[in-house]
Formats: C-alpha cells, sequence, structure tokens
C-alpha cells in the first residue's frame, strides 16, 4: 500500500504546479540543496565517511583537506539545521548509493532546537528539494510536518521546488549537472572572534523524544548495517541564543548524551563512539578568541578553522578505524573526483587572497 502511494505522489508531484513562498536555486551550497544533488553524482560505493548534520558541517568540516592529507573520501550529506529525523532519511538515502563504512553525526541540531523552536521549518525546502522522490522521501516528509496534511500537500510538491517557470527551469538544469567534484563542503572567506566554551558537563536535560528516538534509530540502522557510528559536536560559540526568550543549554544536552550513549553500550552495541570535543577543546587546535578561526559571532568555522578541524578529525577516524576499514584512495583513478574536487577549492582559496592550508 506504501509502495502504491509513493507511485501516486510522484505522478501527481511530476504533473502538479509548484507551490512555494519564495524561489528555490539549486546551486546554493549552504542550505543543503546542491548536498543532494551532488549526492547522486558521486562514484557509486565511494565514499567510506558521511557527515551528517546541520550547516556546522556544511562549513566546518573541509572534505578536500581530509583526501588531500590522508585520502579518505569523505562527503558532507549536511542542510542547514538539520533535524535529526532528517539525518535519518538521509542515511538511508545515501544508503541506496554507497556503502560508508563511517557515519559522522554532529549533535549539535538536536541540541540547539527544541520541538517548540519556532523556525523549525524554515529550512525545509533546502532539505527536501535535493532529494529524488521514492517512499523514503515521503516518509521523510510525513516525519518532518508532524502530521500536518497541508504542510505534507506543500513539500510533497518539492519535486521541482519552483514556483516560476524560471525556477523551474533553473531546478531542472540543476538536476543535469555534473556535481561529481562537489563534496558537500562550503568555504567561508571570514572571520570573527568568539568566546572560548566554558561547557557545564554536570547537569543534564534531554533532548525532545522524537530527537531520541531518531538517534536510536540511527544507532540501530548502522548496528544493523555494520556501519561505524562516530558522533561529534564540530566547534562552535556553545549556547549562543537561537531563539528570543529561549535560554540555549546545548551542553545538559551533551551530557544526556553522553550518559545514553553508556546506557547503549550496557545493551551490546559497539558502534557508536561520542567525541565530547567542548570537553577537549584544546586538543582540536581551534583558535576561538584570536579571531582566525571562526565567520561568525555564533555558529560557523571559517575556511581556516574547518581546515583545521578536518585535519583533527581525519587522523582521529584514521587512528580509531584503521587504514583497513578507511584506506589511502590517492592515486587511485575511480577516485579523481576528490582531485578534481581540491584544485577547485585552491582556486578558489586563491581568488578570495586566503592561503591554502
Amino acid at each position: 500500500m506504501k509502495s502504491l502511494m509513493a507511485a501516486f505522489l510522484t505522478i501527481t508531484c511530476l504533473l502538479s504546479t509548484v507551490n512555494f513562498g519564495g524561489g528555490i536555486v539549486t546551486d546554493r551550497p549552504n542550505g543543503g540543496i546542491r548536498q543532494g544533488l551532488a549526492m547522486y553524482c558521486q562514484p557509486r560505493d565511494s565514499i567510506d565517511v558521511v557527515m551528517l548534520g546541520s550547516s556546522h558541517v556544511n562549513y566546518g568540516i573541509n572534505t578536500y583537506k581530509m583526501w588531500e592529507e590522508y585520502g579518505i573520501s569523505a562527503y558532507d550529506y549536511s542542510s542547514a539545521e538539520q533535524a535529526i529525523w532528517i539525518s535519518y532519511y538521509y542515511l538511508r538515502e545515501i544508503c541506496k548509493y554507497q556503502k560508508p563504512k563511517v557515519v559522522v553525526l554532529d549533535f549539535f541540531a538536536p541540541c540547539a532546537f527544541l520541538d517548540s523552536y519556532a523556525d523549525k521549518y524554515y529550512y525545509l525546502n533546502d532539505a527536501l528539494c535535493g532529494i529524488r522522490y521514492s517512499l523514503n522521501k515521503v516518509e521523510m516528509v510525513e516525519t518532518a510536518v508532524d502530521g500536518d496534511e497541508n504542510m505534507k500537500k506543500k513539500y510533497l510538491s518539492s519535486y521541482y521546488g519552483a514556483d516560476s517557470e524560471g525556477d523551474l527551469a533553473t531546478l531542472k538544469e540543476g538536476w543535469s549537472k555534473d556535481y561529481s567534484s562537489f563534496k558537500g563542503y562550503t568555504p567561508s572567506f571570514k572571520m570573527a572572534a568568539v568566546n572560548t566554551p566554558s561547557p557545564n558537563t554536570t547537569d543534564i536535560k534531554a533532548p525532545s523524544e522524537k530527537s531520541q528516538k531518531y538517534l536510536r534509530k540511527i544507532i540501530d540502522y548502522t548496528y544493523k548495517n555494520g556501519i561505524e557510528l562516530y558522533i561529534t559536536i564540530v566547534p562552535y560559540n556553545l549556547n549562543v541564543g537561537q531563539q528570543e526568550g529561549v535560554t540555549q543549554e546545548e551542553d545538559l544536552r551533551y551530557n544526556w548524551l553522553e550518559n545514553y550513549l553508556e546506557e547503549i553500550k550496557n545493551e551490546g552495541i559497539d558502534n557508536v563512539y561520542f567525541d565530547y570535543t567542548f570537553k577537549h577543546i584544546g586538543d582540536l587546535g581551534i583558535d576561538y578568541e584570536g579571531g582566525t578561526h571562526f565567520a561568525d559571532g555564533s555558529s560557523h568555522l571559517n575556511y581556516y578553522g574547518a581546515t583545521q578541524f578536518a585535519k583533527y578529525l581525519a587522523q582521529d577516524l584514521r587512528s580509531r578505524y584503521g587504514e583497513e576499514k578507511l584506506p589511502d584512495h590517492r592515486g587511485d583513478e575511480y577516485y579523481s573526483s576528490w582531485d578534481a574536487g581540491v584544485e577547485e577549492l585552491k582556486a578558489e582559496v586563491a581568488g578570495e587572497g586566503w592561503e591554502w592550508r
């Protein structure tokens, strides 16, 4: 029945006029659309590490540096303010085309954006428009809109995601582009100083029940499929308010995660590791107060910061999982799109007048 419903919805959406409150540009790399489109362009079974999470992943993990220095074939499969249920369906989607050995899950969004978050649907267009129609996408929309029938109709019509003939043409062109050299990372060339985090590592508050449910789904999915799950926190300015009148307590939810994963381990689930980066921020080599590694005062690493964190992450992944699981693919023609991506990023860095790192 579900398959018949998905087929019906696909045909309906292809034939319908799409209605969105603002044009969507497929080539926008910082919201998730290009990340979605480019995933389908990657060589089959070439991605060993997939990164899931919000714009912290998009801006904060330089996949090209992981390739250049370690030969790790990684992909940032992120979207703006990516809820953990979106991460779950993204994971299912990429596993149709790839066989990742490691999933890196950034846990910022479940800690910062609770069920009452006023703008929780703001970036859904970006999260959905780059994803092909399938039963997985239908289920993702149903989960994301919390059963709201009007929103379901709106977002299930996001096959093209345009509200004008011009936008429709742009999106069709986007689907036909070759994005194989794009590995999900978007550099930012701005600088800002931020305060060094001082987390509360004692008190505990849980994320929403929905976030807990989909965290467990990700854990179960990776465990069942023999995938290592590496949960992390990409460096950012901790507990900066995301919504007026709401006190951010992300550190208390990271504490909950740490305790919860101990319980998971006691169940015999041994594929999950949590790098609580705020507990050893000095090991990452990230400059907070000097202003060289952050792009803005709230959240995002700039090119230098993303490169530094990528070096740390790649080294830890290689050390933790070994070269047998995460081999060095440099020199293998099948992975030449990563070499092409490095050269494109070098040109972009030089064009901005920044130093290649």
